[in-house]
């Protein structure tokens, strides 16, 4: 398909499509901080372009993060994850197999990558993409990189079933990754329940006040980052992106995210959630907030909260990424598993061989990560 080629993204031809307004604005800024965009990975950024739009491109170099590295995904961002979610002496044998696979993974270069639709936040969206012309597009991948697999990431069945079948029909290989919560109709799935709305009113009963985060001062965008930080990567794990001040920047000021804060009648800052939108779903991929306050002050109820009433206006389905479960379904949120694709085809059969066994072996896991989604 001649409409199909892959660019730079200072291109001024690129045709970004419906719902993509501000990505070229957020991509070419990223591109030039270069290495200090994330603290924890290093990249380089193109565009991949479809007939009707365009996703970005991410072929990372180095680095610990997990939203760029297999080897870290499977490795130590497992192991922290699964130490919260399982038993001790299920994860004592996990974390074994976790190091044996990091280890077998960077030894076979799986990190030697192009990433497709990857704007760097935990979840990537792919609206109403259903992948007709993919095999055009892996055509003009393999070519433009014929030493690194493709990964399309953050795939479950119930939101890309056509793509997903698509993609299995021409060779991709399936990675499962993650438990993520999705609430398809915010309006009948999370409004009616009652812990909803007890989070709803915890705003007012503690003079607490949402506001939009317009021409956010450097002080401001300081402790935002300080309560991501002390939450994603101080709570949860250091792979987690170390996001700088100034990519957090280029993406609200592009449009790409929107933040709102939460702020005492004073002004005080104590908290904030971000929100990306793509053909009507909403992913909240960076939130924080105060852990010095008691918990009894619903600080993190209020973000997700803050979330999901803007899809129940908006008439959105909200995707509420992972972790936290029961929190979630006891909103309303139906878990589903997710998962990469791959192809490798291209590659040297000792490159295949490492993807090959590492999809293996996570389907072997499946019933396991489906009885943790239904406890």
């Amino acid at each position: 398909m001649a409409n199909v080629r892959i660019t730079g993204v200072d291109d001024e031809a690129i045709t970004w499509g419906t719902g993509q307004a501000g990505i070229c604005a957020y991509l070419r800024s990223v591109a030039r901080l270069g290495s200090s965009a994330l603290g924890n990975a290093e990249f380089r950024l193109g565009v991949l372009q479809l007939a009707d739009r365009a996703f970005a491109l991410v072929t990372p170099s180095r680095g610990s993060c997990w939203l760029t590295s297999l080897a870290t995904t499977y490795g130590q961002a497992a192991r922290d994850e699964t130490s919260r979610e399982i038993h001790v002496a299920q994860a004592v044998l996990f974390h074994g197999l976790s190091h044996a696979t990091e280890a077998l993974l960077r030894l076979a270069r799986a990190d030697s990558v192009v990433f497709a639709n990857h704007l760097l936040f935990s979840t990537s969206l792919y609206g109403d993409w259903t992948g007709d012309d993919l095999e055009a597009v892996l055509d003009a991948l393999r070519k433009a990189f014929p030493e690194r697999a493709i990964v399309w990431r953050s795939l479950n069945l119930e939101d890309n079933a056509k793509l997903v079948e698509r993609m299995t029909q021409l060779g991709g290989r399936r990675l499962l990754s993650r438990i993520v919560w999705r609430l398809p109709d915010a309006r009948a799935d999370w409004a009616p329940r009652r812990d909803a709305r007890d989070d709803r009113k915890l705003l007012h009963a503690h003079g607490l006040r949402l506001e939009d985060a317009r021409g956010l001062s450097d002080d401001a965008l300081e402790r935002v980052l300080a309560f991501y930080n002390d939450l994603y990567r101080g709570k949860y794990s250091t792979t987690n992106p170390a996001y700088s001040a100034a990519l957090l920047l280029a993406a609200l000021e592009s449009g790409v995210l929107k933040m709102q804060l939460i702020r005492r009648q004073d002004g005080g800052l104590e908290g904030f959630t971000t929100e990306h939108v793509y053909q009507g779903t909403l992913i909240n991929p960076l939130l924080g907030y105060d852990r010095s306050l008691p918990q009894a002050r619903g600080l993190y109820r209020i973000a997700m909260a803050a979330s999901a009433e803007r899809a129940m206006e908006e008439g959105l389905s909200l995707n509420f990424s992972a972790g936290a479960g029961a929190f979630k379904r006891n909103r309303g949120a139906r878990p589903a598993l997710e998962f990469s694709m791959v192809f490798d085809n291209h590659l040297p059969r000792r490159r295949r061989l490492a993807y090959q066994a590492l999809s293996s072996a996570l389907e072997s896991m499946r019933p396991m990560l489906e009885r943790i989604a239904l406890q």
